[in-house]
């Protein structure tokens, strides 16, 4: 599984064949006004139904969130969309993109 004193997070999940489906990780940093989990790129392999698989990491996610009590700063435009889609996730959002420069 792993651990949430542990700054960095690593997840990779593997077919039986040996064959990843998906890795991505996070990083606990501290900013000037709070601790955050920055989730670096999440690589999904194409081959794979991405909503599935994306749909159960977000779970990861959101347990990690919920357990540190430090909110998740996505960088990855497929995991913005997600958070974008999935109200439950605003609350534990940090540095939400401002709605009024969507169209810039």
């Amino acid at each position: 599984m792993f651990n949430l004193d542990n700054p960095h997070q690593f997840f990779r999940e593997d077919d039986d064949n040996g064959e990843t489906i998906c890795s991505w990780t996070m990083d606990k940093i501290k900013r000037k006004d709070a601790t955050v989990w920055i989730m670096n790129h999440f690589f999904i392999n194409p081959k794979i139904d991405s909503k599935k698989i994306l749909h159960k990491q977000m779970a990861t996610v959101m347990f990690i969130a919920q357990e540190s009590h430090l909110p998740v700063w996505p960088l990855d435009p497929l995991v913005i969309k997600y958070f974008e889609r999935h109200s439950e996730f605003h609350s534990i959002w940090y540095h939400k993109p401002n709605p009024a420069n969507k169209n810039i």
